[in-house]
């Protein structure tokens, strides 16, 4: 495994690949389901017999896997003898197990929006909701007609220009 600096830290390409698919997984219930994949395959491997020249089963481990976790392995390429592939799974097993809070946002804009400005919405909610996973699901409805909507299960933001139209009309009936 070739070795690369990131923050001054030495990292493995297999580090790497794995904090960058960790990052685009879009929602929560796709983690979990990796972090139990990968769990069982670290067991697989870790009842095998090395010593006695026992290689795990992996024919009989791969067949029950989900698809997200054979992309997420096939993903590893030349790292795929059983150093990388327990590399891969230590690696997104800690970064699951660091951030054990997942919110599920969608988020809604009417046009698509840059990664910068997704990035400057993802923190500001961070902010407001504390340390957490998010996993954004990005909807573009061109009826919202300019500003955001985020919707998580406990959290509910909503900036748009179509919700101040109503809230405006409502203001005036009122009256």
């Amino acid at each position: 495994m070739i070795d690369m600096v990131k923050d001054g830290k030495a990292i493995t390409t297999v580090e790497a690949y794995v904090q960058a698919y960790y990052n685009r997984l879009t929602d929560s219930k796709t983690a979990d389901r990796l972090y139990l994949d990968l769990s069982q395959l670290k067991d697989v491997f870790n009842h095998a017999d090395a010593a006695g020249g026992e290689k795990p089963n992996l024919d009989l481990a791969v067949k029950y896997l989900a698809p997200e976790t054979l992309q997420f392995l096939d993903g590893l390429q030349d790292n795929l003898d059983n150093e990388g592939i327990m590399a891969s799974i230590d690696a997104f097993n800690a970064l699951y197990e660091n951030k054990k809070v997942f919110v599920n946002v969608k988020l809604t804009s009417a046009v698509p929006l840059t990664a910068e400005q997704k990035k400057r919405i993802m923190d500001k909610m961070q902010k407001r909701i504390g340390d957490a996973t998010f996993f954004v699901k990005e909807v573009v409805d061109p009826k919202v007609m300019g500003g955001v909507r985020l919707e998580s299960e406990n959290h509910y933001f909503d900036n748009t220009i179509a919700t101040k139209l109503k809230e405006m009309k409502r203001h005036i009936l009122k009256d």
